[in-house]
């Protein structure tokens, strides 16, 4: 859903979320929309100590070479990592590689590229988009069976209660189908056409499990979705860049590719995202863009505030190292994990000494060594 609001249409907004969800008390619907505003004009920084505690590094094992990160779940007290080389690696919650596997080929039970995964249970399932096809592994990496899709998804969400959703933002008629044990059962939110021919966005995330509830996101689009009883993907939050968000007026305009939509949106004032959700039984937190910086937004739950940021104070790690937004790049399932390049530690070092807890893992890192993972939590 894309809309722009003004100051007053925002407060219509507002009414009409509250006479809505009303309504709903009265009619026994569950139905409901929040939302959150963000500034994404702020140049305010965010101090670590002031969101999150349980600050730990973890440096991972250099007999295996790791590539660049692309995704990470945090899942059975296990930290599971794909790269960039098509390889997926586990590792106990200390760190140690329990097993590594690249089944990259077009043979039975091998794919062309890990585009995401889901860990269920003892299982991993493997997206190839490529290949239209959903692989399944035990923890050995022995095939265990093969779906193909018939379409291309390019996400994958985790696993509630034996359901699972994919995402296919081109050519499929939805954006999201639900395999509910074992088949493909429910059709969510239609793709547009139009827009399907020249704005195909690939994300960071497009899932996050809370509870019982999926929630799905995507860039350019300011609503968040959650997964309620009976499979039904509903409207959750919407995000309110204060006038600031993209009208449906820009998106009817003819554009040849994504790139000249690019251009164009370069040269507006709009703000768009929602990157990397993350919900917590406190905070909220994920990643916008404003003319071309990425800004951070954390929402408090329990006292209705939102506060957005273009830098990161790094008072933890480093004693009191700035960086941009850019490149605070995160995962989050059990905790927040933050991987770091081994020359990024190096580099940083250089700029600001490490705190005297992690002196040691700092101080001791090559700039050949595998990332560095920074993991936190918010705090309660």
């Amino acid at each position: 859903m894309f809309k722009f609001y003004c100051k007053g249409q925002r407060l219509i907004l507002l009414f009409c979320c509250m006479f809505f969800q009303y309504s709903c008390q009265t009619k026994e619907c569950k139905v409901s929309i929040s939302i959150i505003e963000a500034d994404a004009t702020s140049n305010d920084e965010l101090k670590l100590s002031e969101y999150f505690e349980n600050f730990r590094m973890l440096k991972l094992p250099s007999d295996t070479v790791i590539g660049r990160i692309q995704r990470i779940k945090y899942e059975n007290n296990r930290i599971y990592i794909s790269d960039s080389q098509q390889a997926l690696f586990v590792f106990s919650e200390d760190g140690v590689l329990l097993y590594c596997f690249k089944k990259r080929g077009r043979g039975p039970g091998e794919y062309l590229g890990i585009n995401d995964f889901m860990v269920n249970g003892e299982t991993i399932t493997i997206l190839d988009r490529d290949q239209q096809r959903l692989i399944t592994y035990d923890n050995s990496g022995k095939n265990i069976s093969t779906r193909n899709l018939g379409y291309f998804a390019q996400a994958i969400s985790p696993s509630v209660d034996n359901s699972f959703f994919l995402f296919s933002d081109n050519a499929f008629s939805h954006k999201l189908t639900r395999v509910s044990s074992g088949q493909e059962d429910s059709h969510f939110l239609a793709v547009d056409q139009e827009r399907a021919k020249y704005l195909f966005i690939f994300a960071h995330h497009n899932f996050y499990r809370y509870q019982n509830s999926i929630y799905f996101f995507q860039p350019l689009n300011d609503t968040i979705y959650q997964s309620v009883d009976g499979g039904r993907m509903n409207q959750s939050y919407y995000v309110d860049f204060k006038g600031k968000n993209i009208p449906e007026s820009f998106f009817k305009r003819q554009f040849s590719n994504v790139k000249e939509f690019f251009d164009e949106l370069y040269t507006t004032s709009y703000a768009y995202g929602v990157y990397s959700f993350v919900l917590h039984e406190r905070f909220i937190m994920f990643g916008n863009f404003y003319q071309k910086n990425k800004k951070l937004t954390l929402y408090d739950r329990k006292n209705n505030i939102s506060n957005t940021f273009s830098s990161i104070k790094d008072d933890v790690y480093f004693n009191g190292l700035t960086f941009p937004v850019s490149e605070f790049i995160y995962h989050a399932d059990k905790h927040i994990i933050v991987p770091l390049d081994a020359f990024s530690v190096t580099e940083w070092r250089n700029a600001q000494p490490p705190s005297m807890q992690f002196k040691d893992v700092v101080n001791t890192t090559k700039e050949e060594d595998n990332p560095i993972l920074l993991i936190f939590d918010f705090k309660q």
